[in-house]
């Protein structure tokens, strides 16, 4: 059994639903309901904050503490050097 259902789109929206439709070669209803069930199913996916921290405490880091020291000085200079270009444009 099917539920008819109106809703209102931007012109965007309805462009991207009808290129999808034209390309997997199904109807717009078929894009939506794959669409979905894509959000659903990656909302479903999505990790708690506890969740986070413990798979980040058992991994391994992603950088040694040289590459990680490394990154935060450059993006601590980039920082410094916005503040002082904020403080001269006013």
């Amino acid at each position: 059994m099917s539920i008819r259902a109106t809703y209102a789109l931007d012109e965007q929206t309805d462009r991207r639903i009808r290129r999808l439709a034209a390309t997997w070669r199904v109807s717009q209803a078929e894009v939506i309901r794959r669409s979905v069930k894509a959000a659903t199913e990656q909302a479903d996916e999505t990790l708690t904050p506890a969740q986070v921290v413990a798979h980040y405490a058992k991994a391994r880091p992603l950088r040694t503490r040289e590459a990680t020291g490394r990154a935060i000085r450059a993006l601590r200079n980039l920082r410094h050097a916005d503040d002082h270009h904020r403080s001269s444009v006013k």
